[in-house]
């Protein structure tokens, strides 16, 4: 029964070391209200960002979406921020499955979802409000692309170093 009991536990902890970190968001003081604006965070505090290469030879990042951590890839060749349904859902993105259409051309053929915009997306303090995006009908991840980075001063790559200042 210890033995068991010990293998589950591993188990457990491994399963919780493999998912990705999320950021948790405090709830306001209370006597917080609608009208009075919180002081700045270290999180609005824009600083640099240095991203390794992950093993898939991609750049990981997690940014805010509208206050929800989001997991993407970050893709200097797509010409948008690309969410998957499930991450557009969890970030409050309007769309309709029902309104999608041909957004684009991929190497698989057609690429179908809906254009929406993003009231806010926030990467270490690197924020950008009203931004152009697709909700895509199949991903397995979100896509980090030029309609946030190009807001952005400095995005470098260096070897497997990826940096957005």
């Amino acid at each position: 029964m210890r033995v068991a009991l010990f293998l589950v536990a591993i188990a457990g902890i491994a399963i919780g070391l493999s998912l990705p970190p999320v950021a948790t968001v405090a709830p306001p003081p209370v006597g917080l209200t609608s009208a009075a604006k919180p002081p700045p965070s270290h999180r609005d505090m824009p600083v640099e960002t240095v991203l390794d290469r992950a093993p898939s030879g991609h750049f990981l990042a997690i940014a805010d979406v509208n206050d929800e951590p989001i997991r993407f890839v970050v893709d200097t060749g797509a010409d948008t921020v690309a969410l998957t349904q499930e991450d557009a859902r969890r970030a409050h993105v309007d769309f309709d499955p029902g309104q999608f259409s041909v957004v684009g051309r991929g190497a698989g053929g057609d690429v179908r979802g809906q254009e929406v915009r993003i009231a806010s997306i926030v990467l270490d303090g690197k924020r950008a409000t009203d931004i152009g995006a697709v909700v895509l009908e199949q991903a397995d991840i979100s896509l980090l692309g030029h309609s946030y980075l190009r807001r952005i001063a400095n995005v470098q790559i260096s070897g497997d170093q990826m940096r957005l200042r």
